[in-house]
């Protein structure tokens, strides 16, 4: 589908899963290369950046880690970017296009687009949106990793370390769609200071600058969850060692108490066993619960319960 949009002589071509015709028919329009045809209808599996001539192609992948996203869903942008036009290639909804699609239909961005009327200002802007949505993302994970820290000393350690695990995964799908994003931009930067000039250096860096906010809190969550799992990990080894001990006390308590009861429960010729009598069996039970009271005294004194 292709949807277009103009303002202040720029143009705006969206395609969301176009066809090999459409693909060709807008890169015919705007003298676009047929290999660079080609690559708009497929996906491409890593960011990258090209120029050309009168143009710049990007590709970009941005995560998709919110509710009801599948393990490792990513969406690709693919853009290319001209001194009057702007031409946006998508495979599936994105809702920073759309939001960006509002903005100029309502005039919002196109009286800005008139002071800098060339497709890198567009750009500029639509990655702003792009990056505030991931930001977003990112901020529902800041309220998980809240949770998480809350519930950690709850004595709840199994399910804690489920949501770890969940967050984790997400915050690695996270790196992995923006992992060339650092290079492509920095690219980017030399790249269209040489299509538009050197008075477009500052919008470059603009660009820059809002992948590095969502790396920032991105690599400082990770940190966060790291030191979360690290404390989640040291309560569990605590508390199973904690367990392991009170176990080994019992049974250390219980060995004697069971060889005195082993010693007089043997069958034997009748002149040497020694309970013959009710009183007998007390004294043999009064042993045992001394016996047991002083090991327990013994452990107490010892500080090891």
């Amino acid at each position: 589908m292709i949807t277009r949009f103009a303002a202040h002589g720029l143009t705006w071509i969206d395609l969301e899963s176009p066809t090999s015709e459409e693909t060709a028919h807008i890169a015919e329009e705007f003298g676009i290369p047929h290999l660079v045809g080609e690559e708009m209808v497929d996906h491409t599996l890593r960011s990258k950046v090209d120029l050309y001539s009168d143009f710049l192609y990007l590709v970009l992948h941005f995560p998709v880690i919110g509710q009801g996203a599948a393990e490792g869903d990513e969406q690709e942008i693919d853009f290319i970017i001209g001194k009057k036009f702007l031409i946006t290639v998508r495979y599936q909804h994105v809702e920073s296009i759309t939001e960006f699609a509002k903005l100029f239909e309502t005039h919002t961005l196109a009286n800005q687009v008139a002071m800098t009327p060339h497709g890198g200002f567009m750009f500029m802007h639509m990655v702003k949106l792009l990056c505030r949505n991931s930001l977003h993302q990112l901020e529902e994970l800041t309220e998980t990793l809240k949770q998480i820290e809350k519930r950690i000393f709850t004595n709840n350690q199994v399910s804690i370390v489920r949501d770890i695990s969940r967050s984790s995964r997400k915050l690695l799908d996270f790196k992995q769609s923006i992992r060339f994003h650092g290079e492509v931009l920095n690219s980017y930067e030399s790249a269209s200071k040489r299509l538009f000039g050197e008075e477009y250096a500052y919008y470059a860096e603009v660009v820059t600058g809002e992948y590095k906010k969502v790396n920032s809190i991105l690599e400082s969550h990770r940190e966060v969850l790291g030191e979360l799992q690290r404390t989640n990990d040291s309560l569990l080894s605590s508390k199973s060692n904690e367990i392991m001990k009170n176990f080994t006390i019992m049974t250390f308590v219980m060995l004697p108490l069971t060889l005195i009861t082993g010693i007089f429960g043997m069958n034997t010729v009748p002149e040497l066993i020694f309970i013959k009598s009710l009183p007998d069996f007390f004294f043999i039970v009064g042993v045992m619960g001394i016996t047991g009271v002083i090991l327990f005294l013994f452990f107490k004194i010892r500080r090891w319960i």
